[in-house]
């Protein structure tokens, strides 16, 4: 379980690093890389879910496997939703653009996309608490 969970980890950090280190690129900019970041952090934490989902109690007290219970949903869904809020962002962006009826150039800024993420992400932790 942990071996799946580290390569997932690494990836993450991989794909991220890449992504800053290439973010001046034509085809990075294009694709946005502050989405890329956040779709890097969201499968980050939901790696972090295959850690909490191998701890049992041969190698934590009772205390610890209850926490480690908990956790799970935390990061599934919090993970989830960083990663997939960020993709629902940037074809809402690129909807709003093309579905633009005067035709007229239009800016939409990372901020005008990032309100919805927002949105999902405290609507997640309201159900989750």
């Amino acid at each position: 379980f942990y071996v799946l969970a580290f390569v997932i980890f690494g990836l993450s950090i991989f794909f991220s690093c890449w992504t800053h280190y290439n973010r001046k690129s034509k085809v990075v900019r294009a694709a946005q890389p502050l989405f890329l970041h956040i779709i890097c952090l969201g499968t980050f934490i939901m790696a972090a879910t295959i850690i909490t989902l191998g701890i049992d109690d041969s190698i934590a007290t009772e205390h610890g496997c209850s926490i480690a219970c908990r956790l799970n949903p935390w990061f599934l869904s919090v993970g989830f939703v960083c990663a997939f809020s960020s993709i629902f962002g940037k074809e809402w962006r690129i909807n709003r653009i093309f579905h633009n009826p005067s035709m007229r150039r239009i800016t939409v800024s990372a901020k005008d996309v990032l309100i919805p993420c927002f949105i999902l992400l405290g609507l997640n932790v309201l159900v989750l608490a």
